[in-house]
């Protein structure tokens, strides 16, 4: 197995690459397709990857401030719902709680590193850590995306085996009274 540090250095690697490709596909694409989805523009690159792994629509359940200099940083609690569907189209319904602390930068855009464990009423877990990059919307919204790791350490049989080693793609939406909306796609496994 590899170390929790080589995980996070390869997320962030992996974020980058994948970050500075969508921008240079994004502006060497003149008739990109957009579409108004909260007030910000969403292209149809999320409608390239198919449909999502999991949907979530949740709540920020605590926030805390860890560091005000050198630059602001925030530690973000929240829950959410969570519908998995897995490759043969079943549906497994969970629960997801997740920590992500935030790091703001001077341009107004934010970096963040998450953990969270997703818990099925069957009694399953499966554990993730994430790399993210967002910003603040003008309507007041925050859009972050970014990638997760998934794992378990359950049998094959689980409800939740499916996801173990599984790499996702994620847009994650917080309105201004801490609603969120979470849509993930799988780029590997």
């Amino acid at each position: 197995m590899h170390s929790s540090k080589y995980k996070a250095n390869l997320l962030a690697g992996i974020l980058s690459a994948i970050f500075s490709m969508v921008m240079i596909d994004s502006f060497a694409q003149s008739e990109l397709t957009t579409s108004q989805d909260q007030g910000s523009n969403v292209t149809s690159l999320t409608a390239s990857l198919g449909d999502p792994l999991f949907v979530e629509q949740g709540r920020i359940t605590g926030q805390r401030v860890l560091a005000v200099s050198p630059q602001p940083q925030l530690e973000i609690s929240f829950v959410a719902n969570t519908s998995i569907t897995n490759r043969t189209g079943f549906v497994v319904n969970a629960i997801n709680i997740g920590t992500i602390i935030s790091t703001l930068d001077d341009d107004g855009t934010f970096g963040g590193k998450g953990q969270g464990l997703l818990r099925t009423k069957g009694g399953d877990f499966a554990s993730c850590t994430s790399q993210s990059v967002g910003k603040l919307a003008s309507d007041g919204n925050i859009i972050v995306h970014g990638l997760t790791l998934w794992s378990t350490s359950r049998s094959e049989t689980s409800e939740l085996a499916f996801v173990n080693g599984v790499l996702g793609l994620f847009e994650f939406k917080i309105d201004r009274e801490g609603n969120l909306s979470v849509r993930e796609w799988q780029m590997g496994k």
